[in-house]
């Protein structure tokens, strides 16, 4: 009996963000252990990574991203969209969605049957082959990564530059014109 709980339980590497100290790892190993699910957790500090070992059919990596989340930390993913043929009604982005869903190391999954595209977010480390491999078996065709969402903190980032060089512009334009004006 041991030995087939055993056989379901699967390890995975999670990269975990916001990490400054090992009292902060430690919090994690705490707060993921109390998931349901979860049988043994360690948190490595140094290389910012948590290694799980929990049974599928309980925890899912959403739930890891959400018990993470509410620590005060994050987990590094990656968000591609890629396009999906072969389907053509409700119930093959249902199939799409459960089969990308079950690959381990994917946190979401969003499937669009009008613009037949698919929104994957995973952490790095997880194959897009992979991901290729469990559409097929589906029976639909996941194509070439056609975009990438970027991380929310990079495009405010760009945005606050470009905002801050548009005011030094207009500063600069402006006491031009005001000196030209005397």
């Amino acid at each position: 009996m041991s030995n087939e709980i055993n056989q379901k339980l699967k390890k995975v590497h999670v990269p975990i963000t916001g990490m400054t100290c090992s009292t902060c790892a430690a919090t994690i190993e705490r707060g993921l252990a109390k998931v349901p699910g979860v049988k043994e957790v360690k948190v490595n500090f140094a290389s910012e990574k948590a290694t799980i070992e929990h049974d599928p059919a309980k925890a899912k990596m959403a739930t890891f991203r959400d018990a993470i989340s509410e620590l005060g930390y994050g987990i590094a993913t990656k968000k591609s969209i890629f396009p999906v043929t072969g389907m053509a009604c409700a119930s093959c982005v249902s199939h799409v969605e459960k089969a990308l869903a079950g690959v381990p190391g994917v946190v979401s999954v969003n499937v669009n049957l009008a613009s037949e595209k698919a929104t994957v977010e995973y952490i790095d480390g997880t194959g897009v082959t992979q991901l290729r491999k469990v559409v097929k078996d589906a029976g639909y065709e996941l194509g070439l990564e056609v975009g990438t969402i970027e991380d929310v903190t990079i495009f405010a980032k760009r945005n606050i530059r470009d905002l801050r060089n548009r005011v030094i512009f207009a500063m600069v334009l402006g006491f031009s014109i005001l000196g030209l004006s005397f």
